[in-house]
């Protein structure tokens, strides 16, 4: 049956890698990523196979680190885009999940009775498992914190590297005896830990995310509110000296100087029009995003157009509204500084229909054709500060259940989105929310059901102290002996 232990092994070293790409942001194209990625890991692999039938395979624990962490370590620094503590905090966190399954998978083996056969089954089954549920419902959320966050990462990658050593130091090997209970007690303390402490690091982080997009949008706020400000005062001293200028034109025409009355008459209009405060939408949220960025496209030199349909009113949250908006017009300034003063024109659309969907549109010139990836994105070398918000305008359509496009068309770059009403008062948040309560109750019948059908496992944690209490409360032999002696 050792090849059954043997094939287990080489299936958990291929997601070792596939658990790390799928988080990972490279530095170069996918194609070349992935291709450079998995023949590395193919030479390490078979490293690692010649290794493991030399010595035995109980070396491949002990000398793991050396044969395989720090050379895939080194590989994918060279292609990550980060090279700082967010690279080696991913790494870490890759490499303590798969460690973490392994020794599960090993414990639930050993508890069956060993053989290999519970082994291989449940590594075949879990590790797929992990991965879907990574890529379901983590990917996009942490590859955003990895854009948005560059600070307080080697923190995280220091708790993940102790984990890591952790994790090795309470291992038990494959073919090495179990520990005593002690020693059960270290590991279990250690695989329930981690997973706690992953899942608060990554809440905590993105509360960081939902600050920074809070902060932003009182920013622009504030922006407006300056420029607000500023026209008024002004229009307080136009219309203060309002009677001197009166004064200057009456002037004028009694020296019967039309022409030069009618070019006064002409600056002062146009200094009015300068300090006069356009309200370009009446929901005050959208008003002070486009207030913004048409500031920041004229200083740019660009032409934007707008056309508005948007009621004071929306169903979707303001700081939603502020990145699904900013967002698209930021790069769409940013994409017509190099062109021609000629071409720098911007469309923008936005309505709310009568079935409360609310549709936006961004167009810009864009003469270079776009590559875009698997996820719809535009593909290539991101600058700082451009071209990644994007992402968070995808998470904001997909918290509204809506649509997102983007596209490239005879040298235009065209941006489309539709959001869906949400259900009911914040519903799109309580859709977000977990149910940890049900998650609990799932996980407690679990290990129920686990406890009684596995008898050689609630056997070895009855002798855990402390634990053991309460495995024999739940234990149904215990009240099947007390019925029988009765």
């Amino acid at each position: 049956m050792t090849v059954l232990r043997d094939i287990s092994f080489l299936w958990s070293m291929l997601h070792v890698v596939l658990m790390f790409l799928i988080f990972f942001e490279p530095r170069r194209s996918w194609r070349t990523t992935v291709i450079l990625s998995f023949a590395g890991a193919g030479t390490l692999l078979c490293v690692n196979v010649l290794l493991m039938f030399w010595l035995g395979h109980g070396i491949i624990m002990s000398a793991a680190f050396f044969t395989c962490t720090l050379p895939s370590m080194a590989l994918f620094f060279l292609l990550s885009e980060y090279r700082d503590g967010r690279f080696f905090f991913l790494f870490c966190l890759s490499d303590t999940i798969c460690f973490w399954l392994l020794q599960l998978t090993n414990l639930m083996d050993r508890l069956a009775g060993g053989g290999y056969v519970v082994l291989f089954f449940s590594r075949l089954a879990l590790f797929p498992l992990a991965e879907y549920l990574l890529w379901r419902y983590l990917r996009q959320p942490y590859r955003e914190l990895q854009r948005k966050l560059a600070r307080g990462w080697w923190l995280f990658a220091a708790i993940g590297l102790t984990y890591y050593l952790l994790i090795m130091a309470t291992a038990a090997p494959v073919d090495a005896p179990l520990p005593d209970a002690a020693g059960l007690l270290r590991l279990f303390l250690v695989m329930l830990l981690m997973p706690l402490t992953y899942f608060s690091i990554i809440l905590s982080l993105w509360r960081q995310i939902r600050i920074y997009e809070n902060v932003r949008m009182l920013e622009i706020q504030r922006q407006d509110y300056d420029a607000l400000c500023q026209k008024m005062e002004v229009g307080r001293i136009y219309r203060h000296d309002m009677r001197h200028h009166l004064a200057a034109v009456e002037g004028m025409l009694q020296q019967e100087d039309g022409g030069g009355a009618l070019q006064y008459i002409q600056s002062l209009r146009g200094g009015l029009e300068d300090v006069t405060v356009s309200a370009r939408c009446a929901n005050p949220a959208v008003n002070a995003v486009l207030t913004a960025y048409i500031a920041q496209a004229a200083n740019a030199g660009c032409a934007m157009e707008t056309r508005l349909r948007v009621p004071e009113t929306l169903p979707f949250d303001e700081t939603d509204l502020c990145v699904l908006l900013a967002n698209p017009l930021e790069n769409a300034i940013y994409a017509c500084q190099n062109l021609p003063q000629d071409q720098r024109r911007i469309d923008l659309r936005m309505e709310l229909t009568e079935n409360r969907r609310l549709l936006v549109s961004v167009e810009n010139p864009c003469p270079q054709p776009v590559a875009f990836g698997p996820d719809g994105l535009p593909d290539g070398p991101k600058r700082e500060g451009h071209g990644l918000g994007l992402q968070s305008v995808k998470r904001v359509v997909e918290k509204y259940s809506g649509l997102f496009r983007c596209q490239w068309d005879e040298g235009r770059f065209l941006f489309r989105a539709v959001l869906m009403p949400p259900a009911g008062p914040a519903a799109s948040r309580e859709k977000r929310r977990p149910n940890w309560s049900a998650a609990a109750i799932t996980a407690a019948l679990a290990f129920l059901i686990l406890l009684n059908c596995v008898p050689a496992m609630a056997d070895a944690l009855e002798a855990v102290p402390v634990l053991g209490w309460l495995v024999r409360a739940v234990d149904l032999r215990t009240y099947a002996l007390v019925f029988w002696r009765n």
